[in-house]
Formats: C-alpha cells, sequence, structure tokens
C-alpha cells in the first residue's frame, strides 16, 4: 500500500513509500480504509526531530475511513461503517488511569504515527474501542477534524470551563487555536486570538470565526491589546496554543490574578517559567494533554449539530505523493489546516 514513513529519527528521514505492508487486524482491532488524515503539529516536531519517534513507522494520528475487516474478537462495527478513530492505539487496559477513563496516561500506551504505524497510508489497523462511527450528515472531510476538535472540547470545557462573559485569550492560531476559539465562544466568551505575520490566513480565519480581537504580534502588543479589551484586568482564561515558551511567558502577564493559564501546546523541550507569578497572581495552571472518551462523544454532536465550523479550517488536501508540498504548507503558515485525502 502507499505510505508515507519517517525511515529514520531525527530531523527529516521522511519518504514516500509505494509499496509499504498492508496491516493485517488483531482479534480487538478493525482494519480502515483511510478515507482522509490530518496533518498536526506533532507530525512536523517528528519531521524535524524533536519528538519521539521508533521509525521506521508510518506517520498520521489524525483520521477517519471505513472498516474494511474486523478481527474476530470485535462487536459492534462491521465492513462499511463509517468511522473516526482516536488514539492512542493501545494501552494496557488495567492500570489505574485505564480503569479510570484516561488512556493518556497510561504507563504502557502506545500510539499511532510514531510508535507504531499511523494513517498516511491507504490502510490502518486499530482497535475497536478506539473507533466512533460516524453520524450520517458529518462529511470524511469534516471528521478529519475530529482529533483536533475532541482536544479543543477536553482543554476548553473538560479540563477547565469557559462562563458566558468570559474574556478568554488565545496564544497560536494553528488548529487547535481556532478550534478552543469556537468552544469557547460557543460556551459564551469573548474571545481574543494572536499569531505572527506569517499567520496571515490564519488570523484572517479567526476573523470569520467570531473573533473579539485578532492580534498580529509583529505588529502590535498582544498585553497590550488585552488589557485595552479587559480594562487592565486581563483575561479570565489563557489557552496557550502555539507551543512557544515566548508566547508562554506573554500569557502569563495577559492572564488575570486568580485566573487560569492552559498549556495546550506542545514545546520542542523544557522551558522556563516564573513561578513567583503563578505564586503572587494566584494562579490556576491547568495541564491538558489529549483527550478522554466524552470528548469524542462530545466532538461528534457539535459536528453533527453544524456548531463547529470544520471545513473553514481545511484550506489544502493532498494525496500521499505530495507529502513534501503538504508539510511544507503547514509549517510556512501558509495554510490552516492541512489534511491527505486517498
Amino acid at each position: 500500500m502507499k505510505a508515507v514513513v519517517k525511515t529514520q529519527p531525527g530531523p527529516g528521514q521522511v519518504t514516500f513509500v509505494p509499496d509499504w505492508p498492508e496491516p493485517k487486524p488483531q482479534p480487538d482491532e478493525v482494519k480502515l480504509k483511510v478515507a482522509a488524515a490530518g496533518i498536526c503539529g506533532t507530525d512536523i516536531h517528528i519531521i524535524n526531530g524533536t519528538w519521539r519517534c521508533d521509525a521506521p513507522v508510518v506517520l498520521g494520528h489524525e483520521f477517519c475511513g471505513t472498516v474494511v475487516e474486523t478481527g474476530t474478537l470485535v462487536k459492534g462495527f462491521r465492513p462499511g461503517d463509517r468511522v473516526v478513530a482516536a488514539n492512542p492505539a493501545r494501552t494496557c487496559g488495567n492500570c489505574y488511569y485505564c480503569r479510570a477513563g484516561n488512556p493518556f496516561m497510561c504507563p504502557e500506551r502506545v500510539s499511532a504515527g510514531y510508535m507504531i504505524d499511523g494513517a498516511f497510508a491507504e490502510y490502518i489497523a486499530i482497535r475497536a474501542e478506539m473507533c466512533h462511527r460516524l453520524p450520517e450528515n458529518v462529511s470524511f472531510r469534516e471528521a478529519a477534524l475530529g482529533e483536533p476538535i475532541s482536544v479543543a472540547v477536553h482543554a476548553a470545557i473538560e479540563r477547565t470551563q469557559v462562563h458566558a462573559g468570559d474574556v478568554v485569550l488565545v496564544s497560536g492560531v494553528g488548529c487547535v487555536g481556532l478550534l478552543v476559539l469556537q468552544v469557547a465562544r460557543l460556551e459564551g466568551a469573548r474571545v481574543i486570538i494572536a499569531g505572527l505575520e506569517k499567520d496571515a490566513r490564519r488570523l484572517e480565519c479567526a476573523r470569520k470565526l467570531g473573533a473579539g480581537a485578532v492580534v498580529n504580534i509583529e505588529k502590535d502588543d498582544l498585553l497590550d491589546a488585552v488589557m485595552q479589551e479587559t480594562g487592565g484586568r486581563g483575561a479570565d482564561l489563557v489557552y496557550e496554543c502555539a507551543g512557544s515558551p515566548q508566547s508562554l511567558e506573554t500569557c502569563l502577564k495577559a492572564v488575570k490574578k486568580q485566573g487560569t493559564l492552559v498549556p495546550v501546546g506542545m514545546y520542542a523541550g523544557p522551558v522556563t517559567v516564573d513561578f513567583n507569578a503563578i505564586s503572587q497572581k494566584e494562579l490556576d495552571v491547568i495541564g491538558t494533554y489529549g483527550y478522554v472518551w466524552t470528548s469524542w462523544e462530545r466532538c461528534l454532536a457539535l459536528l453533527a449539530e453544524k456548531r463547529i465550523e470544520a471545513d473553514l479550517l481545511i484550506s489544502h488536501e493532498f494525496p500521499l505523493e505530495q507529502y513534501e508540498d503538504a508539510f511544507r504548507v503547514t509549517q510556512d503558515g501558509s495554510g490552516v489546516k492541512v489534511i491527505f485525502r486517498m
């Protein structure tokens, strides 16, 4: 089968393989014919060599498709079912965190796309319990954003709670940042969102999505903008979605006293944080990572009810053979969300 493969650890080392071995489903797995797969910031970290990768491995972990084969133990799915699937691909199922319903915390977690073969391929095998059946009115194109939507839902309404009338700052206008913007607005918040000069297309997308203020931080001072919007108080909740140490430092200054700071983005390495500011402002700092089962159920309900603008975020579609162009558009900011269509 066709696949985009990270052949070795380190920067680069990615290639298109026309004859990668097709997966065979284990007894508890379904085999999917991949319909669409999104490029995530984590994929870019893997390509740049700043994220773990057990090469050689097929990249990609945001995907949807059609069931073509089921393992002998699978119940509830059959060939022809349209599904979207979550990561992690495998967990122990018995530890405290698995039993508590948070598989991302499992110490034996195995994730598709960098630990085992992922979805930048024609087929993928995944545990059936990771799959969610798509509502009839949700397209594969929309479902390709299921994973980042679930991340945004988990961050904005499960790990934290946005209230009507809150002023929310979202730093970073990648796909997750734009989705946090949408989820926060659905809860009744006024949202300030910030990005760089190269993010012009994404900043314009934020305007279309109803951001209360859109800030190009290379032209305007973000802290001044936040204080102007809040009467000098600071934002009630701040979601750092850029994965940038400089962004995190500004977010720490922009959040109000007794406010909430939420690091959402993934950083390339350790970052330095002023813990005196956290103490002296009595901040809640809440980590968020991935999602849980309820995040996906909420995600699919929002898509089915057309309350999330998924299509607006998808700026480019590429076949697997054009993987270099797809990764370039993702990194240089000229795209918003880039997906592969098989």
